[in-house]
């Protein structure tokens, strides 16, 4: 496939059927997704896989955690956060993006850019495979408990949560905002 055409024809999935994706094979395409991504020295970014039953139903808890410690959401929106919770753990998997922090604000921004051109890689080429894939970074999730669950350690940043599985349907695409419409000239002006 041409990369202008996988890219126009990428979608988010948000529903998955049952068939389970191989760790091995995430392992792969994240492999090929770094290496099409340039940057200096060690890789400041980690993973954590989200592939068993038994961690999906934790990943699950912890998104739906805060939502549940306030009473009145949890009355009025049971249904919601029950929604939600079921709908995790239909995701056959997820892998859970972070990246080192750093006081130089340069290298900070170097690699959570680098981090996003990756997980833009992997979602790329998980297309090719048909596999669909859907990058989470909800606030609702963006909480020090969360944060504490999922291991991340000091000097370190939430990137994100990329959920996957294979899919039946891909839905259609939206209108694209043309470039034009974002585009400023800088003129110089001596004073």
């Amino acid at each position: 496939m041409q990369l202008e055409q996988l890219i126009r024809e990428r979608r988010s999935i948000r529903k998955y059927n049952n068939l389970p994706v191989s760790q091995d094979l995430i392992i792969k395409l994240l492999q090929q997704a770094e290496r099409l991504c340039s940057y200096d020295g060690e890789a400041r970014w980690r993973y954590v896989y989200v592939g068993t039953p038994e961690a999906r139903e934790r990943l699950a808890d912890y998104m739906v955690e805060k939502l549940q410690d306030n009473k009145i959401v949890k009355l009025v929106l049971s249904k919601v956060t029950d929604a939600l919770h079921k709908r995790v753990l239909e995701v056959p998997a997820s892998l859970i993006v972070i990246a080192k922090t750093d006081s130089n604000p340069i290298i900070h921004d170097q690699t959570y850019g680098a981090v996003c051109r990756i997980m833009q890689n992997l979602q790329l080429l998980g297309w090719e495979e048909r596999i669909g894939m859907v990058w989470i970074t909800d606030p609702m999730i963006q909480n020090e408990r969360f944060y504490k669950r999922i291991g991340l350690q000091e000097g370190e940043r939430f990137v994100g949560i990329v959920q996957m599985g294979y899919f039946d349907k891909a839905p259609k695409g939206r209108s694209r905002t043309p470039a034009e419409r974002n585009w400023t000239e800088f003129v110089w002006n001596e004073r």
